[in-house]
């Protein structure tokens, strides 16, 4: 048997504990067929004192008392310090040569058939930061491995979270068993229903002949109602994914198809009952749910065969728009956005002069490159510009609006050099002149809560509801024509600023539409329907896996009246969520504990705002000075990601300084600058309104015939 990340020696001290070894086979197990492997040298030592100590315990216990002064320490042989992935690279093998003990019993190791797997693997998401240089370590042979296997049969775009260290010990633990024995992992449970992950359990299911997944859950990485339904956090304070235990079982012989058996812990289930139950869990105690996968890959929660007959929002065939785009994506938004615009512009003048000096320099490699993130951030794309020393002077006109949250606004700097990767949103919103609406939603397989969606009359930034991938679907685009001898002409379709306006609504989709229901259908009408179809209660319940793993598809109302009221709906929503600052504000009752202040920018000063009753939220403290009570229920149903709309401004609209670049952003400055003091309670109780008119239009839609 073999640990592999055996930490302190958890895993080896158990089961010498447990009993399951025959105290007649113990020395032998102890002496040539256990296995521990550790990266950390203190870990490493640590471990061995545990499994050492507690093998001696046990043969004291076992022997007679004669024995007792005879009886020497016997040194753990199978334990190894070493790099568990490295030690199994073709050609590449980890470097024990000052260490002959050790390389001794790692050549032992590998000598050896393994046929059972047990450990808790590390996790790992990657460099934060392209200032880090820390990238993750590279393991060619078992990368391999997974491009072939894992991430040939995924469907995802993006697999980079298929090199996870967790799944990396997956491919390498199925791997080293060949083609008989039993791998047991304690792990990040993100792999049993992550839309990357397909590839994964396709491959998986046809490797071992019997899988159990016992799912703890324990997502922190959620809010609301989704997180308490997650329950307890299972390793504590420390760790925010969930948790889930995986025993597999690998036959040679096995003709059937793979058994899977799958249990998961009810709703709201503290970490103290998660625990205790487990503790008295066993393979034939346990009330599994067994599971047919589906041929996408599904296991626990299977998309709708109905879901793929809808036209797409775009893509191949009849789909309702011609373009879309990411969110914008600065990786510097400390630097890029702000609340004030002055600071903004400060902060960007700033860090440019930094880059330029840095362009100046003419060093080779992104090690050699100023990296104090309090002077600059770095990106792939700025470092490689750097790097051949192109020059970026600060443009005065960069200045922009971007919806930076939902129905938070914020001052942008916005360039297609210090934005990472603007997408097409540059051909959208070409000038702050140009009018036109978006459409937010999760991009495919993104790590988002229950479906939303949200729209903007502005520039989006990605992660506006807190998610790493988002899709914008914009109402029009914009083509710049070019001069022609040294003029536009500004004829026909052509503005003033020389763009084209294009209708970005397929004029198949128009048809459809037509056909079905009328030729009075109007492109506005349609881009409205999809906005009202993707708040429908019924929709996100009936398709709440495929929306999961699957960009949106819309279906027909069940008729044209149906169809008028969707349009309405839409309409309302339109107006409701793009013209939020100009609604009038929700009646909540606004208590002052100061009746005169010549300085009404200090009354209604924000640092964090707070709920006074976590339970109900019902009263918020703005500050000391003022209170906003009796808020109503639909305010906590109206969901955008991980929170609320009203718990989305109470997040944003606190003083916020970055840790790294120590830039302060202050959303008071924005009160100022638009001559405003009581902007920000005045946001909350109109956010307020449309949390309330939201949930009641969503409601009130009709049935689709799904």
């Amino acid at each position: 048997m073999c640990d592999p990340f055996t930490g302190t020696g958890t895993f080896i001290v158990r089961l010498l504990q447990s009993g399951i070894v025959k105290p007649e086979d113990l020395a032998r197990k102890y002496a040539k067929e256990l296995w521990a492997n550790e990266i950390m040298l203190l870990a490493y030592y640590i471990a061995c004192v545990n499994i050492e100590t507690t093998y001696q315990s046990i043969m004291l216990a076992a022997s007679s008392e004669h024995e007792l002064e005879d009886m020497p320490y016997v040194p753990f042989p199978g334990a190894t310090l070493t790099d568990t992935f490295q030690i199994t690279e073709e050609g590449d093998r980890a470097d024990t040569s000052l260490m002959p003990v050790n390389n001794e019993r790692i050549e032992a190791q590998l000598a050896k058939p393994i046929r059972v797997i047990v450990g808790n693997p590390p996790y790992s998401a990657g460099q934060s930061s392209a200032n880090d240089n820390n990238q993750n370590l590279k393991y060619p042979t078992l990368d391999r491995r997974i491009a072939d296997t894992y991430a040939l049969h995924s469907t995802a775009t993006n697999k980079n979270s298929l090199y996870d260290s967790y799944i990396r010990a997956f491919r390498w633990a199925s791997d080293r068993i060949e083609e008989h024995g039993v791998v047991a992992f304690v792990s990040n449970n993100g792999w049993v229903d992550g839309n990357t992950a397909d590839g994964l359990r396709k491959c998986i299911a046809k490797e071992f002949s019997d899988i159990w997944v016992y799912n703890l859950r324990g997502n922190q990485r959620t809010a609301g109602e989704q997180l308490r339904r997650e329950g307890g956090k299972v390793f504590g304070s420390g760790a925010r994914t969930g948790v889930a235990v995986f025993v597999a079982v690998k036959r040679a012989d096995a003709e059937d198809e793979c058994r899977l058996h799958y249990y998961e812990v009810p709703d709201y289930q503290s970490a103290e009952v998660k625990l205790s139950t487990l503790n008295e869990a066993s393979l034939a105690t346990v009330n599994w749910r067994n599971l047919t996968p589906n041929d996408a890959g599904d296991w626990v929660s299977q998309r709708d065969e109905r879901f793929a007959t809808y036209p797409a929002l775009t893509g191949q065939g009849l789909s309702y728009f011609t373009s879309s785009s990411r969110g914008l994506e600065t990786t510097r938004d400390a630097w890029c956005y702000n609340f004030s615009a002055e600071k903004v512009a400060s902060n960007m003048q700033r860090m440019i002069d930094v880059y330029n000096a840095e362009a100046a320099r003419g060093v080779s490699t992104e090690a050699e490159l100023e990296s104090d993130p309090q002077l600059i951030k770095w990106s792939s794309s700025l470092s490689s510009r750097a790097l051949r020393g192109q020059r970026h002077e600060f443009d005065h006109d960069g200045g922009r609006e971007v919806l930076y949250r939902p129905f938070s606004r914020q001052r942008a700097y916005l360039d297609r050099v210090f934005v990472h990767r603007p997408g097409k949103n540059f051909e959208y919103f070409p000038t702050p002149e140009h009018e036109n609406w978006v459409l937010y939603v999760p991009g495919a397989g993104s790590s988002a809560p229950p479906f939303f969606t949200l729209s903007s009359s502005s520039l989006i930034d990605l992660g506006a509801c807190g998610i790493s991938s988002a899709i914008s679907y914009p109402r029009y685009r914009y083509e710049q024509v070019h001069e022609t001898h040294g003029s536009f002409d500004f004829g026909g379709d052509i503005d003033e600023h020389g763009y084209r306006k294009i209708d970005n609504i397929t004029d198949e989709i128009l048809a459809h539409y037509v056909k079905h229901f009328g030729p009075y259908v109007t492109k506005d009408d349609i881009f409205a329907y999809v906005y009202a179809v993707l708040h429908s209660p019924q929709y996100r319940e009936t398709f709440k896996a495929d929306l999961k793993r699957s960009l949106p598809r819309i279906p027909l109302a069940a008729s044209a009246e149906d169809f008028r009221a969707f349009v309405t709906a839409g309409q309302e929503l339109l107006d409701l969520h793009l013209h939020y600052e100009s609604i009038d504000p929700y009646p909540l009752h606004v208590t002052s504990t100061v009746e005169f202040t010549t300085d009404e920018y200090e009354l209604y000063r924000v640092e964090k705002m707070k709920w006074a009753d976590k339970g109900t939220k019902m009263k918020l403290v703005v500050n000391s000075r003022i209170t906003l009570r009796d808020f109503p229920a639909e305010v906590h149903e109206y969901m955008l990601g991980a929170r609320s709309a009203v718990d989305w401004l109470i997040d944003r609209y606190q003083v916020k300084i970055d840790k790294a670049s120590g830039i302060v952003n202050d959303p008071n400055d924005w009160a100022r600058e638009h001559d405003d003091p009581s902007y920000i309670v005045d946001l909350i109780r109109r956010v307020t309104r449309v949390s309330v008119n939201t949930v009641r239009i969503a409601n009130s839609l009709p049935h689709l015939p799904l």
